[in-house]
């Protein structure tokens, strides 16, 4: 009998040790916090109601393990709505609540904390797949090549057809026609003042021309107009004929007549005697 209350009494000791466990155990794990577990780079959402001041997301700072944004607001009564979109960057854990903050810059109080746990064992499962599908050719049938090879020789082919066809043959080079020389235009302005006046441009084409042949014999032709001019008033067959030619351009009131200029232009425009037969 006494054999049998010990061996009860032990059972009876091993069952309440056990069941201290396993109250341990269970007051362990609810004691644990509550931590969402979340695949990294896929964007998640959270809904979070709040009865404070607004709620908004702090400034973004490179290198944050999380990126949240508020997607929408919500009035609920006394309280707002908050439908938060997070991403998670790095593993491990993190609270949502650490990148809120008041909108009125007042102390985030009564909010509990949402954390979550970054896992990376989707972007890892990912990358495998993507690199199982790197090998996997993609096959186009139709004879895919020779269509765009036709397409090709098609357009190079409308191309010249379009630049080339109709073109007018190209047309023979018309002869140039000569400049007109010194003695022509003479003649032209000669026609001209005997007509009527000359223009104020035309003037000055007749002096320039005058004293292109008043030059000859006395200076190159590459001379300065000053010594063309200095030359042909100490000339002893210009000199007279420049003072008329200025008198009338630029001195109206010289009384130099317009028939004294006709003759100064006649004798330049006119051809040269033909030498005497022997």
């Amino acid at each position: 009998m006494a054999a049998f209350l010990a061996q009860l009494r032990r059972r009876w000791l091993l069952g309440s040790l056990g069941g201290l466990g396993l109250v341990a155990c269970l007051v362990w794990w609810l004691g644990q916090e509550d931590n969402l577990n979340v695949p990294l780079g896929v964007e998640q959402a959270a809904i979070i109601t709040y009865s404070g001041p607004g709620l908004v997301v702090k400034p973004y700072r490179w290198g944050v393990a999380v990126n949240v944004r508020i997607a929408q607001v919500t009035d609920h009564g006394a309280s707002r709505v908050y439908d938060v979109r997070y991403l998670v960057n790095r593993e491990g854990d993190h609270d949502l609540i650490e990148y809120l903050m008041t909108d009125n810059g007042s102390s985030l109080s009564g909010l509990p904390s949402f954390k979550v746990h970054g896992d990376p064992k989707l972007s890892k499962e990912l990358e495998a797949r993507v690199k199982e599908t790197e090998d996997v050719g993609i096959e186009v049938r139709g004879h895919y090549r020779a269509t765009l090879a036709a397409l090709f020789i098609g357009w190079i082919g409308w191309l010249f057809l379009l630049i080339f066809y109709g073109r007018p043959r190209k047309l023979a080079t018309r002869a140039e026609i000569p400049a007109p020389t010194v003695v022509e235009q003479l003649r032209g302005l000669l026609t001209q003042l005997e007509a009527g006046e000359l223009t104020a441009k035309e003037k000055a084409r007749l002096e320039m021309l005058l004293l292109r042949c008043w030059r000859e014999g006395l200076v190159a032709e590459d001379a300065p107009m000053g010594k063309v001019l200095a030359a042909i008033a100490r000339g002893d067959r210009t000199r007279e004929a420049l003072d008329r030619l200025q008198h009338w351009l630029h001195r109206p009131a010289s009384g130099v007549a317009k028939d004294e200029i006709t003759a100064l232009i006649r004798a330049q425009a006119s051809p040269p005697p033909a030498a005497a037969r022997p």
